[in-house]
Protein backbone atom coordinates (compact mmCIF):
# COMPACT_ATOMS: atom_id res chain seq x y z
CA UNK A 1 0.00 0.00 0.00
CA UNK A 2 1.02 3.42 -0.81
CA UNK A 3 0.25 7.44 0.07
CA UNK A 4 -1.08 7.20 -4.06
CA UNK A 5 -3.66 4.51 -2.73
CA UNK A 6 -4.78 6.86 0.82
CA UNK A 7 -5.20 9.64 -1.30
CA UNK A 8 -6.99 8.60 -4.28
CA UNK A 9 -9.61 6.81 -1.43
CA UNK A 10 -9.49 10.47 0.52
CA UNK A 11 -10.07 12.30 -2.83
CA UNK A 12 -13.32 10.10 -3.61
CA UNK A 13 -14.38 10.01 0.08
CA UNK A 14 -14.52 13.89 -0.17
CA UNK A 15 -16.13 14.35 -3.70
CA UNK A 16 -18.90 11.68 -2.61
CA UNK A 17 -18.97 12.79 0.84
CA UNK A 18 -18.58 9.58 1.95
CA UNK A 19 -16.07 10.34 5.30
CA UNK A 20 -18.13 8.81 7.63
CA UNK A 21 -19.09 10.13 11.25
CA UNK A 22 -15.63 11.57 11.79
CA UNK A 23 -13.23 12.99 9.17
CA UNK A 24 -10.54 12.27 12.05
CA UNK A 25 -11.31 8.90 12.32
CA UNK A 26 -10.95 8.68 8.42
CA UNK A 27 -8.44 9.53 7.84
CA UNK A 28 -6.35 7.45 10.75
CA UNK A 29 -7.92 4.74 9.27
CA UNK A 30 -6.40 5.65 5.68
CA UNK A 31 -3.33 5.88 7.62
CA UNK A 32 -3.32 2.69 8.98
CA UNK A 33 -4.67 0.59 5.92
CA UNK A 34 -2.10 2.03 3.87
CA UNK A 35 0.93 1.53 6.47
CA UNK A 36 1.31 5.50 6.92
CA UNK A 37 2.86 7.34 9.23
CA UNK A 38 0.38 8.98 11.90
CA UNK A 39 -0.57 12.23 10.95
CA UNK A 40 0.73 11.78 7.16
CA UNK A 41 -2.60 12.49 5.02
CA UNK A 42 -3.42 15.63 7.01
CA UNK A 43 -1.50 17.81 5.21
CA UNK A 44 -3.80 16.33 2.13
CA UNK A 45 -6.47 16.29 3.60
CA UNK A 46 -6.42 20.08 4.24
CA UNK A 47 -5.34 21.07 0.56
CA UNK A 48 -7.85 18.60 -0.81
CA UNK A 49 -10.61 20.08 0.97
CA UNK A 50 -9.77 23.56 -0.04
CA UNK A 51 -9.21 22.30 -3.55
CA UNK A 52 -12.91 20.74 -3.74
CA UNK A 53 -14.53 23.54 -2.41
CA UNK A 54 -12.64 26.04 -4.15
CA UNK A 55 -14.24 23.59 -7.37
CA UNK A 56 -17.36 23.37 -6.32
CA UNK A 57 -18.12 27.16 -5.95
CA UNK A 58 -16.70 27.59 -9.35
CA UNK A 59 -18.38 25.23 -10.74
CA UNK A 60 -21.56 26.83 -9.35
CA UNK A 61 -20.92 30.10 -10.53
CA UNK A 62 -20.04 28.86 -14.00
CA UNK A 63 -22.32 25.46 -14.55
CA UNK A 64 -19.47 23.63 -16.15
CA UNK A 65 -16.62 21.11 -15.29
CA UNK A 66 -13.63 23.11 -13.75
CA UNK A 67 -11.39 20.55 -15.43
CA UNK A 68 -12.40 21.67 -18.87
CA UNK A 69 -11.49 25.66 -18.19
CA UNK A 70 -8.09 27.22 -18.18
CA UNK A 71 -8.50 28.33 -14.65
CA UNK A 72 -5.26 30.19 -12.70
CA UNK A 73 -3.29 27.93 -10.62
CA UNK A 74 -3.03 28.71 -6.93
CA UNK A 75 0.06 28.27 -4.48
CA UNK A 76 -2.36 25.75 -2.79
CA UNK A 77 -2.42 23.59 -6.14
CA UNK A 78 1.94 23.96 -6.84
CA UNK A 79 2.42 23.49 -2.85
CA UNK A 80 0.26 20.26 -3.36
CA UNK A 81 1.61 19.11 -6.31
CA UNK A 82 5.38 19.35 -5.47
CA UNK A 83 4.34 17.96 -1.82
CA UNK A 84 3.02 15.08 -3.34
CA UNK A 85 5.90 14.62 -6.32
CA UNK A 86 8.73 14.55 -3.54
CA UNK A 87 6.67 12.06 -1.42
CA UNK A 88 6.20 9.61 -3.96
CA UNK A 89 9.61 9.45 -5.06
CA UNK A 90 10.66 9.39 -1.71
CA UNK A 91 8.68 6.17 -1.53
CA UNK A 92 10.50 5.17 -4.84
CA UNK A 93 8.12 6.30 -7.56
CA UNK A 94 10.67 7.01 -10.53
CA UNK A 95 8.30 7.44 -13.45
CA UNK A 96 8.03 11.31 -13.05
CA UNK A 97 5.30 10.98 -16.07
CA UNK A 98 2.91 8.66 -13.73
CA UNK A 99 3.49 10.77 -10.62
CA UNK A 100 2.35 14.01 -13.01
CA UNK A 101 -0.27 12.17 -14.54
CA UNK A 102 -1.64 10.99 -11.05
CA UNK A 103 -1.32 14.67 -9.71
CA UNK A 104 -3.42 15.82 -12.32
CA UNK A 105 -6.31 13.70 -11.63
CA UNK A 106 -5.47 14.33 -7.52
CA UNK A 107 -5.73 18.38 -9.03
CA UNK A 108 -8.84 17.92 -11.16
CA UNK A 109 -6.57 19.25 -13.97
CA UNK A 110 -5.34 18.05 -17.57
CA UNK A 111 -2.07 16.21 -17.59
CA UNK A 112 -0.72 18.97 -20.19
CA UNK A 113 -1.51 21.43 -17.57
CA UNK A 114 0.48 20.05 -14.88
CA UNK A 115 3.44 18.82 -16.45
CA UNK A 116 3.62 22.63 -17.72
CA UNK A 117 3.43 24.21 -14.77
CA UNK A 118 5.36 21.89 -13.15
CA UNK A 119 8.54 21.56 -15.35
CA UNK A 120 8.36 25.79 -16.08
CA UNK A 121 8.60 26.25 -12.49
CA UNK A 122 11.85 23.71 -12.19
CA UNK A 123 13.16 25.99 -15.22
CA UNK A 124 12.52 28.92 -13.40
CA UNK A 125 14.02 27.95 -10.37
CA UNK A 126 17.18 26.56 -12.44
CA UNK A 127 17.12 30.42 -14.38
CA UNK A 128 17.14 32.41 -11.01
CA UNK A 129 19.89 30.15 -9.84
CA UNK A 130 22.06 30.26 -12.27
CA UNK A 131 21.57 34.17 -11.96
CA UNK A 132 22.78 34.03 -8.63
CA UNK A 133 19.30 35.33 -7.51
CA UNK A 134 16.90 33.52 -4.74
CA UNK A 135 14.97 30.80 -6.20
CA UNK A 136 11.83 29.68 -6.06
CA UNK A 137 11.19 27.51 -2.29
CA UNK A 138 8.32 25.64 -0.94
CA UNK A 139 7.50 26.14 2.37
CA UNK A 140 5.92 23.57 4.48
CA UNK A 141 4.58 22.67 7.91
CA UNK A 142 6.29 19.05 9.00
CA UNK A 143 3.83 16.49 9.73
CA UNK A 144 4.30 16.20 13.38
CA UNK A 145 4.50 19.66 13.72
CA UNK A 146 0.85 19.67 12.73
CA UNK A 147 -0.60 21.14 15.77
CA UNK A 148 -4.43 20.20 15.01
CA UNK A 149 -6.29 18.10 13.18
CA UNK A 150 -8.56 19.88 10.86
CA UNK A 151 -12.00 19.13 10.48
CA UNK A 152 -13.09 21.96 8.53
CA UNK A 153 -11.64 23.86 6.02
CA UNK A 154 -12.17 27.57 5.26
CA UNK A 155 -10.42 28.81 2.38
CA UNK A 156 -8.85 32.09 2.83
CA UNK A 157 -9.29 34.56 -0.10
CA UNK A 158 -6.77 37.31 -0.05
CA UNK A 159 -7.77 40.28 -2.49
CA UNK A 160 -4.84 39.12 -4.73
CA UNK A 161 -6.48 35.99 -5.65
CA UNK A 162 -10.11 37.63 -5.73
CA UNK A 163 -8.43 40.25 -8.80
CA UNK A 164 -7.12 36.91 -10.19
CA UNK A 165 -9.92 34.71 -10.63
CA UNK A 166 -11.94 38.37 -11.84
CA UNK A 167 -9.28 38.74 -14.47
CA UNK A 168 -7.08 35.68 -14.95
CA UNK A 169 -6.11 37.01 -18.34
CA UNK A 170 -3.90 39.59 -16.53
CA UNK A 171 -1.49 36.86 -14.92
CA UNK A 172 -1.93 34.14 -17.77
CA UNK A 173 1.29 33.88 -20.52
CA UNK A 174 1.15 32.52 -23.47
CA UNK A 175 2.41 29.38 -23.11
CA UNK A 176 -0.29 28.91 -20.14
CA UNK A 177 -3.29 29.75 -22.71
CA UNK A 178 -1.39 27.11 -25.02
CA UNK A 179 -1.89 24.54 -22.09
CA UNK A 180 -4.71 25.53 -21.17
CA UNK A 181 -5.63 25.15 -25.27
CA UNK A 182 -4.74 22.08 -25.83
CA UNK A 183 -6.57 20.37 -22.76
CA UNK A 184 -9.69 22.06 -23.05
CA UNK A 185 -9.81 21.05 -26.90
CA UNK A 186 -8.98 17.23 -25.82
CA UNK A 187 -12.32 17.14 -23.66
CA UNK A 188 -14.23 18.34 -26.73
CA UNK A 189 -15.26 15.46 -28.47
CA UNK A 190 -16.34 17.00 -31.49
CA UNK A 191 -13.16 19.01 -32.10
CA UNK A 192 -10.29 17.42 -33.96
CA UNK A 193 -7.37 19.02 -31.81
CA UNK A 194 -4.34 17.95 -34.79
CA UNK A 195 -6.97 19.02 -37.79
CA UNK A 196 -7.45 22.15 -35.65
CA UNK A 197 -3.57 23.02 -35.44
CA UNK A 198 -3.36 22.00 -39.36
CA UNK A 199 -5.81 24.29 -40.57
CA UNK A 200 -4.27 27.45 -37.94
CA UNK A 201 -0.84 26.34 -39.26
CA UNK A 202 -2.71 26.40 -43.13
CA UNK A 203 -3.61 30.05 -42.45
CA UNK A 204 -0.21 30.79 -41.34
CA UNK A 205 1.40 29.37 -44.59
CA UNK A 206 -1.08 31.73 -46.51
CA UNK A 207 -0.67 34.56 -44.68
CA UNK A 208 2.73 34.31 -45.36
CA UNK A 209 1.98 33.61 -49.00
CA UNK A 210 -0.23 36.81 -48.90
CA UNK A 211 2.79 38.45 -47.83
CA UNK A 212 5.06 37.62 -50.22
CA UNK A 213 2.96 38.49 -53.17
CA UNK A 214 2.56 41.61 -51.61
CA UNK A 215 6.42 42.16 -51.98
CA UNK A 216 6.46 40.98 -54.93
CA UNK A 217 3.56 43.42 -56.80
CA UNK A 218 5.44 46.42 -55.29
CA UNK A 219 8.78 45.14 -56.43
CA UNK A 220 7.26 45.25 -60.01
CA UNK A 221 5.64 48.38 -59.38
CA UNK A 222 9.11 49.44 -58.63
CA UNK A 223 9.90 48.07 -61.53
CA UNK A 224 7.39 49.62 -63.93
CA UNK A 225 8.03 53.12 -62.23
CA UNK A 226 11.80 52.49 -63.44
CA UNK A 227 11.01 51.49 -66.73
CA UNK A 228 8.39 54.36 -67.23
CA UNK A 229 11.08 56.79 -66.25
CA UNK A 230 13.94 55.68 -68.65
CA UNK A 231 11.00 56.03 -71.77
CA UNK A 232 10.21 58.97 -70.55
CA UNK A 233 13.48 60.43 -70.60
CA UNK A 234 14.24 58.68 -73.91
CA UNK A 235 11.42 59.88 -75.36
CA UNK A 236 12.57 63.35 -74.34
CA UNK A 237 16.07 62.59 -75.70
CA UNK A 238 14.20 62.06 -79.40
CA UNK A 239 11.74 64.67 -78.94
CA UNK A 240 14.69 67.02 -78.86
CA UNK A 241 16.55 65.56 -81.87
CA UNK A 242 13.42 65.89 -83.76
CA UNK A 243 13.36 69.74 -83.23
CA UNK A 244 16.78 69.75 -84.35
CA UNK A 245 16.06 67.64 -87.67
CA UNK A 246 13.68 70.21 -88.14
CA UNK A 247 15.70 73.18 -87.70
CA UNK A 248 18.12 71.64 -90.19
CA UNK A 249 15.27 70.63 -92.72
CA UNK A 250 13.81 74.90 -92.69
CA UNK A 251 17.27 75.96 -92.92
CA UNK A 252 17.91 73.43 -95.84
CA UNK A 253 15.07 74.02 -97.99
CA UNK A 254 15.78 78.11 -97.52
CA UNK A 255 19.03 77.15 -99.02
CA UNK A 256 17.43 75.36 -102.19
CA UNK A 257 14.72 78.31 -102.57
CA UNK A 258 17.71 80.83 -102.40
CA UNK A 259 19.38 78.29 -105.41
CA UNK A 260 16.82 78.12 -107.04
CA UNK A 261 16.36 81.89 -107.20
CA UNK A 262 19.62 82.09 -108.59
CA UNK A 263 19.21 79.75 -111.29
CA UNK A 264 15.95 81.51 -112.33
CA UNK A 265 18.24 84.45 -112.82
CA UNK A 266 20.92 82.42 -114.94
CA UNK A 267 18.03 80.85 -116.69
CA UNK A 268 17.08 84.80 -117.93
CA UNK A 269 21.03 85.86 -118.88
CA UNK A 270 21.68 86.17 -122.32
CA UNK A 271 23.79 83.47 -123.80
CA UNK A 272 27.58 84.97 -122.93
CA UNK A 273 26.47 86.09 -120.23
CA UNK A 274 25.66 82.44 -119.32
CA UNK A 275 28.96 81.27 -120.39
CA UNK A 276 30.79 84.08 -118.08
CA UNK A 277 28.67 82.81 -115.03
CA UNK A 278 28.25 78.83 -116.16
CA UNK A 279 31.67 77.57 -113.82
CA UNK A 280 30.26 79.41 -111.10
CA UNK A 281 26.57 78.20 -111.01
CA UNK A 282 27.93 74.69 -112.14
CA UNK A 283 29.55 74.53 -108.71
CA UNK A 284 26.41 76.15 -106.28
CA UNK A 285 24.30 72.85 -108.16
CA UNK A 286 26.83 70.55 -107.17
CA UNK A 287 27.30 71.30 -103.77
CA UNK A 288 25.36 73.09 -101.09
CA UNK A 289 26.74 73.54 -97.50
CA UNK A 290 24.65 73.33 -94.37
CA UNK A 291 24.83 75.79 -91.33
CA UNK A 292 26.05 72.92 -89.75
CA UNK A 293 28.80 72.35 -91.73
CA UNK A 294 27.20 69.09 -93.42
CA UNK A 295 28.09 68.78 -97.73
CA UNK A 296 25.30 67.61 -99.50
CA UNK A 297 25.57 66.73 -102.89
CA UNK A 298 22.54 68.10 -104.92
CA UNK A 299 23.54 67.58 -108.56
CA UNK A 300 26.63 66.38 -110.58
Amino acid sequence: MSLKSALFELKEGLDNRKLGPSEEIFIQELENKNNLTSGSLVYYFNHLMILSMNQLEKASQNFVDTKKVNRKWTKHEIDFMFEYIQARQEEGALNITEILEESAQLLNRGYQSVNYKYYSILKANEKKQATNQKGYKFTTIAHKDVPVTTVEAIPVKTQEQVTNQMKPEQETDLLDILSGLITNVQQIPSINLNEMLRGLYQLTNMALQNQEAVQQVEEMKSTINLEKETLRDKLTKQEQQLLQEKKRNDELQKEVAKLAKEISAFNMLGDAAKIQNLKSYNQRLNYLIDGFGVVLQVGS
